[in-house]
């Protein structure tokens, strides 16, 4: 059925209109950084996320936990963790121009795994969690 269709001589005659040439977009200046990450292997680049991912989970976890404890500037410490989740990973991918969507994946699942080692080790000690 498909096949009469297709050779009827009035869809030929609609699809004899000229087809419009496919434009390449013009090539983006990259500087030095960029083209260095570009030129990374996708498994390597996997990697490096995934390490600056966790360092940057710790990180936040650090700052949670032990500026948490002073009432002066535990805020701050909030504060610092809050920013440096949200906002580090978008200015590295607008930096480099590649993504670190594993970086965030890793970030977010070290900073869990330093929570839940924080609170066990709370439980564990005896620390009452809600004072």
């Amino acid at each position: 059925m498909e096949n009469k269709d297709m050779l009827d001589p009035k869809n030929e005659q609609n699809n004899a209109e000229p087809e419009t040439p496919i434009v390449d977009p013009p090539q983006e200046e990259l500087d030095d950084l960029q083209t260095k990450v570009r030129n990374y292997p996708e498994s390597q680049w996997n990697l490096y996320q995934r390490i600056g991912g966790a360092v940057l989970g710790l990180l936040c976890g650090y700052l949670l936990t032990y500026f948490g404890q002073y009432e002066s500037i535990g805020m701050y410490g909030t504060i610092a963790a809050v920013l440096i989740a949200l906002f580090v990973p978008g200015m590295i991918e607008k930096r480099v121009k590649r993504s670190v969507q594993k970086g965030r994946i890793a970030l977010m699942l070290a900073l869990a795994a330093w929570m839940l080692t924080y609170l066990l080790i709370m439980v564990i000690s005896g620390v009452p969690l809600v004072a």
